[in-house]
């Protein structure tokens, strides 16, 4: 994951539901890991399709500096 999230392959997002061992996502992702609030994945989904939309409207080049909303309606910060 890092190496195709530092090629600007992929984007990759780890989050961990209850129990999951955030140690293992930290090894694989380049971003902190964060933690699902219970079962909010509907909350998580809408938050993926906004930061897809924004990213999506951003100019060629520069969508690493594309600000995302915040994940606090879904994540444990």
């Amino acid at each position: 994951m890092k190496e195709e999230e530092s090629s600007k392959r992929i984007a990759f997002f780890a989050v961990g539901v209850e129990g999951a061992n955030l140690d293992i996502l930290r090894q694989i992702s380049v971003r902190e890991p964060l933690s699902l609030k219970g079962l909010s994945f509907r909350e998580l989904f809408v938050w993926l399709s906004q930061s897809q939309k924004s990213v999506s409207q951003s100019k060629p080049g520069q969508e690493d500096q594309v600000k995302l909303p915040s994940p606090s309606g879904w994540a444990n910060l």
